[in-house]
């Protein structure tokens, strides 16, 4: 039973792994094993040596066959080595001591034994001649499953080596030695010490000389190897060395591997390590100073130490200072120098300011690919060189203070975690000087200012309060005389008492917004509040709190500043029942009323919710492109520029008409009416659009336009028609005329016969065009189906008779190939008229030096009728004139008599008719008109 031979499959590899195994198994040729899957004990798999010494070859992958032949006991389970009793193909028995191996998997558990002979198999034979055949052969099959075995299943490379001559060489040391077949025949010495790098060359003979005369088995060494194509690897070999009887090598089996990856990224993390302990010692050395340093030296010391430890040319610390990013220090370390004042506007680099602030840091491998520093390309990174940038924000008292900028140029840099890691430590510590030093300034602003402060309060109109260590430690004869109440009255009150005179409901709103602040170490608050005065009224008050913070946190000291409002919250209460009064209006007008603030709608009206059933509710959750998406397309490019336009120029009424989605996915016809508040910076601070449905107007408008389009064409119609008259008559009357003039030329009375009978032929086809332009009129008119269906041939035919004077007087020769049965649908006004223009011009227009020759083709291709008329005349110059060819009034050749209508009105019927014509022509050879009738 063949299978699939896993038990092989897994040894192979894992013998990769075990040098015992693999040297017994590799280096000493023990190729007579077996390995028995402990798990599932019916399959056993015995290598190929020892199923040919068994007399078999070719059941080598069939894992059940070994129960015949092969008997064991529970010992090779338990007893490092065991006897075991084989029996060959001839049923003969030999047994061998064998020496047991275990191989585990990854619970530990045991999952293969595996078994190498130690002794030969000797089994009974005839003669002596028998045995030493088979063993001519055994050797040989040995020889070549060695050479089998290595070259199919080992990924390392191997070479072996035989009195200093390279006697075999693996396909994979090849490949790994970029050598071809021929460098694999030169010597050990040539193919070894050759290609060893000159810096490990002496290291590399001295192990391996070493080893030979202290009659090692193996060694291990690494050195840099040539590879054939020049580049030095990294190798790793295991030199096995065979001696002989007198202690001499005589062969060695290397196995080579490549670990040129692991050496580079050994020499990586050596780097990185020695980079991670510089930068530690600098951030110890940086913090056992943070006492004995003003500010400017400290930061003069973070960009420093920061060139040092990320080992860049450039280092600064910026400041956000009102609408400016201002660099009060950069260090450059190719210049030795610090500079500072460099400045740039927050307004003009939105989206790295946003980048540096929400985030703990801003990587940028690639300052040229990130979208945070494209605004800093033009004016800063490109003329100073920068490739990448390491940027940290400085927070002090938890807001967004500056920038530590980490500049690098030339060479791509990657920044590595432990990059960050010291860059934000640098940062943390300049947050720290910073906040330590505005307090030490706030502090000395304090002292220096008592005296003011006390001269203010006493002659200010507002309230000054001052709380100490939870105590109120001074109160301004204002603030004093606003409250009705004594200075020391108000002294003495704790502040739970202080919250007794305020407004209930106040007091618990307020005493949030206080508590709130302070837990976020906020040094500026206010909040408005109704105190009850000594008179047992209360007042409204506005009270503005600036607050100093200890370093742990705390407050130490609080400063009120008071003030009476009560007139302005009249104000506001009066412009409150103003906007209820506006309210009132909005919201009962039949147009709809909309107000958007800070992108987002704040205000719909109840008609404006009517208009496109949208409830008030999805308005509410609108910003301005949730508009625009409700917008119909083609309004939607032609209205949003100019509502953007009319913003920048700061327009504060606009109009503009567009058709707008409504909740059932039908567009309706807007007109809005725009009224723009801006703030101080220009910006649209409040946006108010009363807006009403013109759909009905609209659709007028349209049924206005339909009209006017209608009587444009019926104007168009009437001007053809007119040419049209214009053209056939006069060729019928130009025909009559010529026919009149033979005839009085003519003395011969069968001719004047003959030519009468024309002239009454012709004067028929003018009787019968005349008819069928009324025709056209009653079917432009729509009085009649324009189509009816023609017998081709025969409207030639009929055509042909129209202008057989014309015919006749040039000799013009026609041939007709039409089949009697081609019908098409046409107008037959218009079929007559294409026919006969084509025709005349024919005849028109033919060369002085051969009679004119038309030939006539009509064939029918799918659902198409193709009707072709050639001609032998003076050609169309296509190159010059072909977008002219069918214009009106267009002539190519001069004649008085041409007016340029004809193939006007050929390319107006056809088309007319859902047909078309196409041109083909070659000057003084002719024209080939060809004509679609669908």
């Amino acid at each position: 039973m063949h299978q699939n031979n896993y038990i092989k499959d897994h040894f192979f590899s894992y013998i990769k792994q075990d040098h015992e195994l693999f040297n017994l198994i590799i280096v000493l040729n023990k190729k007579r094993f077996f390995v028995l899957d402990c798990i599932n004990q019916d399959f056993l798999w015995m290598s190929r040596h020892l199923f040919k010494k068994l007399g078999f070859r070719d059941k080598e992958n069939d894992l059940l066959f070994w129960k015949e032949y092969f008997q064991f006991s529970s010992q090779i389970f338990n007893d490092k080595i065991a006897v075991i009793e084989f029996k060959n193909d001839k049923g003969n028995k030999a047994s061998s001591s064998t020496v047991i191996y275990k191989i585990f998997d990854e619970n530990n558990s045991l999952k293969f034994i595996v078994g190498i002979l130690e002794s030969p198999l000797l089994f009974k034979t005839s003669t002596k001649k028998k045995n030493r055949i088979k063993h001519f052969q055994n050797t040989l099959d040995e020889n070549e499953d060695r050479f089998n075995f290595i070259s199919e299943n080992i990924s390392d490379g191997i070479y072996i080596i035989e009195k200093e001559q390279l006697v075999f060489a693996s396909g994979a040391y090849l490949k790994m030695m970029c050598l071809t077949q021929s460098q694999k025949q030169q010597s050990h010495k040539v193919d070894m010490f050759s290609l060893v790098h000159p810096e490990d060359l002496e290291d590399v003979k001295n192990i391996i000389y070493g080893a030979a005369a202290q009659k090692l088995p193996s060694i291990k060494y690494v050195f840099r190897c040539r590879r054939g194509d020049g580049e030095y690897i990294w190798r790793e070999d295991i030199m096995n060395i065979l001696y002989n009887e007198s202690k001499e090598p005589i062969k060695v089996v290397t196995i080579a591997r490549d670990i040129t990856q692991e050496k580079i990224e050994k020499i990586e993390n050596e780097k990185r390590q020695k980079a991670i302990d510089l930068q530690n010692h600098l951030l110890i050395e940086l913090y056992s100073s943070i006492d004995k340093e003003k500010l400017k030296d400290k930061i003069k010391e973070v960009t420093i130490i920061a060139t040092k430890g990320l080992k860049i040319d450039r280092a600064s610390f910026w400041e956000i200072n009102n609408d400016e990013l201002v660099c009060k220090n950069l260090f450059d370390k190719n210049e030795n120098s610090h500079l500072k004042n460099q400045a740039l506007k927050v307004r003009e680099i939105p989206k790295y300011i946003a980048a540096v602030n929400n985030q703990v840091a801003l990587v940028a491998y690639d300052v040229y690919d990130n979208e945070a520093t494209s605004e800093l390309i033009d004016n800063y990174l490109k003329p100073l060189g920068i490739t990448d940038m390491l940027d940290i924000p400085i927070r002090a008292n938890g807001k967004f203070y500056g920038v530590l900028c980490c500049e690098h140029r030339d060479d791509p840099r990657v920044w590595s975690e432990n990059d960050i890691s010291f860059a934000r430590a640098l940062a943390d510590y300049l947050s720290l000087a910073i906040e330590e030093n505005k307090r030490i300034q706030a502090e000395i602003q304090l002292n220096e200012n008592q005296e003011q402060l006390k001269f203010i309060s006493e002659n200010t109109s507002d309230g000054i309060l001052v709380i100490e260590n939870n105590k109120i430690s001074y109160v301004s004869p204002v603030f004093a005389k606003l409250s009705g109440y004594t200075e020391s009255y108000i002294k003495k009150l704790s502040l739970g008492e202080v919250f007794n005179f305020i407004y209930p409901e106040d007091a618990i709103k307020i005493s949030e917004i206080i508590y709130k602040n302070l837990s976020l170490q906020n040094e500026k608050f206010s909040y408005e509040y109704r105190f009850k005065g000594a008179s047992g009224e209360y007042q409204w008050r506005e009270d503005s709190a600036n607050v100093i913070y200890n370093s742990n946190g705390s407050y130490s000291k609080y400063i009120l500043v008071s003030r009476d409002i009560s007139e302005r919250k009249q104000t506001e209460k009066k412009l409150i029942e103003s906007e209820q009064q506006l309210r009132l209006i909005t919201e009962n007008t039949s147009d709809g009323v909309a107000v958007i603030e800070g992108g987002r709608l704040t205000y719909v009206s109840p008609s404006y919710v009517k208009l496109l059933n949208y409830t008030k509710e999805e308005y509410l959750n609108y910003t301005p492109n949730d508009i625009y998406e409700k917008f119909h397309p083609d309004d939607l490019v032609r209205v949003k520029p100019y509502i953007n336009e009319c913003l920048m120029k700061q327009m504060k009424e606009f109009k503009y008409e567009m058709r707008f989605r409504d909740v059932n996915g039908e567009y309706h016809w807007r007109e809005d009416s725009a009224n723009v508040i801006y703030d101080e910076h220009g910006k649209s601070a409040k946006y108010i659009v009363v807006t009403r449905d013109i759909s009905a107007r609209k659709e007028s408008d349209k049924e206005k336009n339909r009209l006017y389009e209608i009587t444009e064409k019926q104007n168009q119609k009437l001007i053809n028609f007119t040419h049209i008259v214009s053209h056939d008559i006069r060729s019928h009357t130009s025909n009559l005329s010529m026919i009149l003039d033979l005839f009085e030329e003519s003395n011969d009375s069968d001719e004047k016969r003959e030519y009468f009978n024309m002239m009454k032929q012709s004067t028929n086809k003018l009787s019968d065009t005349i008819f069928f332009l009324n025709e056209t009129v009653a079917i432009q008119s729509g009085g009649k189906n324009e189509f009816e269906n023609l017998n081709l041939k025969q409207e030639i035919e009929q055509a042909i008779l129209g202008i057989n004077a014309i015919i006749k007087s040039n000799k013009a020769i026609i041939n007709i190939n039409v089949d009697e049965n081609i019908q098409i649908k046409a107008t037959q006004s218009y079929l007559e008229s294409i026919i006969f223009n084509l025709l005349t011009n024919a005849i028109k227009y033919h060369s002085k030096d051969r009679l004119p020759v038309i030939n006539i083709v009509a064939n029918v291709d799918n659902d198409e009728t193709i009707l072709q008329v050639s001609d032998n005349g003076l050609g169309i110059d296509l190159e010059k004139n072909k977008e002219k060819v069918f214009g009106m009034y267009k002539t190519f050749h001069g004649n008085s008599d041409a007016v340029g209508l004809g193939l006007f009105m050929v390319k107006n019927h056809i088309e007319s008719m859902g047909g078309r014509v196409e041109v083909e022509s070659e000057v003084n050879k002719g024209s080939t008109f060809t004509l679609y009738f669908v």
